[in-house]
Formats: structure tokens, C-alpha cells, sequence
């Protein structure tokens, strides 16, 4: 009897040797978490060597948390590696763009959303793409807006420059003032729009923020909502139904009219980075763990219901894209 029991349990111990493999090797072979047809990606400094060249990598992870993957990062610059500020992509083209603050890079780093294929694009002419702080890629996958940094001011302003990546052309289209900034922009779902934040400085007060909306040439543009509270990123679902924002540290959503505004989060230490899902039926975020020095990436359906996290991250956590 005891033979036989020994027998059983010998097979059974084979047979979860084998399957645990089989779906392990599957994993590693297509690079892809099997329980989730969504991924997201995004940037940390978790890695040690990351942390040791002050440098960050981007990730891909699926929405269970799991298959998390390295994409690609410590990208060599001058004598030392970027600092990534900021990746979006475009899943139809397979193209990934990714921004950094260096105010001696002009251009932006181009690759393939396995990693594959890095480059630096840049401008045909002039410095415009120096010091990028945001970067958001239109829904044909060409064309492209950034925020960035201009120097001359004593305090950081920043403006909007647009182009493609088949020209390579870009020009300003909203440039800083001592008073103004433009960051945060992103495009409407049919690419006939963009939206961006107005931060209005003034002296010995806090600034004050407007979310607004126009064509991308400056015609039409027209405030959608103004604030008090500090407006930082803002996300348009792929529906044309809803723009997402942080207001004052929490997530809200609000029409692109600027009716029904709902606040979604209640998050200790508010949140950042929301990010629409293709359908238009999740969000994802960046919210602070309770662990110290770690950050959560959550996801929430559109009406802020069915929070759960996604993964605890050691170090800086930043939300990209859906893939």
C-alpha cells in the first residue's frame, strides 16, 4: 500500500513538473503573460543597474502582473545615459517614442514596442526637440506633439512643438511665456484636436490651471475648465467620450465639452499618469504603495469601480501606454 501511494504521488509530482514547465517555456517563447490579451507599459528605476547610472528602463507587464518583461533602457547619451520623462506608442505600427529632458538631446529615441530597431529621430532643422518633458504620438502613428523646456526663463516654462516622423519638420505651436505653460498635450481619438494643460503662473501665488482644447494648427481653441487645484495629466478615451485629469491629486473625467465632471479615486498620496484603455472600458494609473519606496500601477474601470493593482514597483513609477 504504501508502495502504490509512493507510485501516485511520484506521478502526480512528474505530471505538475511538467505542466508548470510547458507554461513556463510558453511564456518565455512569446514573450507575452498568457492571462491577459492586455499589456501596459511603463517606466521605473527598479533595476540596480538603472539606479547605479541614474538612469530608467521601460517595462511591459500584463494586467494580472504578470509576464513583467524588460523592454529596453539605460540608452547611452554623451558620457553618461538617459533619463526617459516620458513613452507613447502606437500598437497598429508597433512604434514606440520616448522622450528625455536632456537639454543636449534634439530629437527623440524611435523604436519597435519589443525594444528592437532603437534610433534617435531628429528635427530636419533648427533645435526644437531639446529638453522634452511629455511626448504623445497621433492616431496615424506619424504625427507627433511634445512639451518642452525652454531655457531662457528663470523658472521651467514650457511650450507645444509639433511635427511628423516622415518629415521630420516641427514647428512651434504654443511658446512659454513668463506668465504661461503648455504641457500635457494629447491628441483626440480622430487626430482633428489636441488637448493640453495651461499652467498660470503668477507672482508670489500659487498657478492656476486651465484644460483646453483646440485644432492643431491654434485655431478653435476654446477652455473646457479652469481651476485652482493643480491640473498634471490628463488622458482622451479612445470613444471621444471622456477626458481623464488629475485634479488636485485624484483622478476625475469630465466631457470633452466640460460637463459631467466625476471624480473616480480616492487614493492617499493622490495618483498620476491615467492612461485610457483601447476600449475605452479601464484606466490605468500610477498610485504611491503603502510599502515605502515603492509605487503601484492600478487599473480601475471607467466608472472608477474594480481597483485592483496591477504590480508593486520598488522606485519611480511612471504609466505609458496600453499595448
Amino acid at each position: 500500500m504504501r508502495g502504490s501511494a509512493k507510485l501516485r504521488k511520484d506521478i502526480v509530482t512528474i505530471y505538475l513538473i511538467i505542466v508548470t514547465s510547458i507554461l513556463w517555456l510558453d511564456q518565455i517563447w512569446t514573450g507575452v503573460p498568457r492571462s491577459a490579451d492586455d499589456q501596459l507599459l511603463f517606466i521605473s528605476d527598479a533595476d540596480a543597474i538603472d539606479a547605479r547610472r541614474e538612469s530608467n528602463s521601460i517595462y511591459r507587464v500584463g494586467l494580472d502582473g504578470s509576464g513583467m518583461k524588460h523592454i529596453l533602457g539605460s540608452i547611452p547619451h554623451g558620457e553618461g545615459y538617459l533619463r526617459i520623462s516620458d513613452i507613447d506608442c502606437h500598437a497598429e505600427s508597433g512604434s514606440l517614442v520616448i522622450a528625455g529632458g536632456r537639454h543636449d538631446l534634439n530629437g527623440f529615441y524611435h523604436a519597435l514596442l519589443d525594444g528592437s530597431m532603437l534610433h534617435l529621430d531628429r528635427p530636419a532643422s533648427g533645435r526644437l526637440l531639446t529638453s522634452l518633458e511629455q511626448i504623445a504620438l497621433a492616431p496615424d502613428g506619424i504625427n507627433v506633439i511634445v512639451s518642452r523646456q525652454y531655457r531662457e526663463f528663470p523658472q521651467p516654462r514650457y511650450g507645444l512643438v509639433s511635427g511628423d516622423l516622415a518629415s521630420r519638420e516641427y514647428r512651434t505651436i504654443k511658446s512659454p511665456s513668463a506668465e504661461r505653460s503648455y504641457v500635457s498635450p494629447i491628441w483626440s481619438p480622430d487626430g482633428g484636436s489636441i488637448a493640453y494643460i495651461v499652467v498660470k503662473h503668477a507672482p508670489e501665488e500659487r498657478p492656476s490651471y486651465a484644460l483646453v482644447i483646440a485644432t492643431p494648427d491654434r485655431r478653435g481653441e476654446r477652455v473646457i475648465y479652469d481651476t485652482p487645484l493643480t491640473l498634471t495629466d490628463i488622458a482622451w478615451s479612445s470613444d471621444d467620450q471622456w477626458i481623464a485629469a488629475v485634479i488636485g491629486g485624484q483622478l476625475y473625467k469630465l466631457r470633452p465639452d466640460g460637463g459631467d465632471l466625476t471624480r473616480l479615486s480616492i487614493h492617499q498620496g493622490g495618483i498620476s499618469g491615467p492612461r485610457w484603455s483601447p476600449d475605452s472600458r479601464r484606466i490605468s494609473y500610477v498610485a504611491p504603495s503603502s510599502f515605502p519606496g515603492f509605487n503601484q500601477l492600478m487599473v480601475m474601470d471607467a466608472d472608477g469601480s474594480n481597483i485592483r493593482r496591477v504590480a508593486n514597483i520598488r522606485g519611480e513609477v511612471v504609466n505609458g501606454c496600453w499595448v
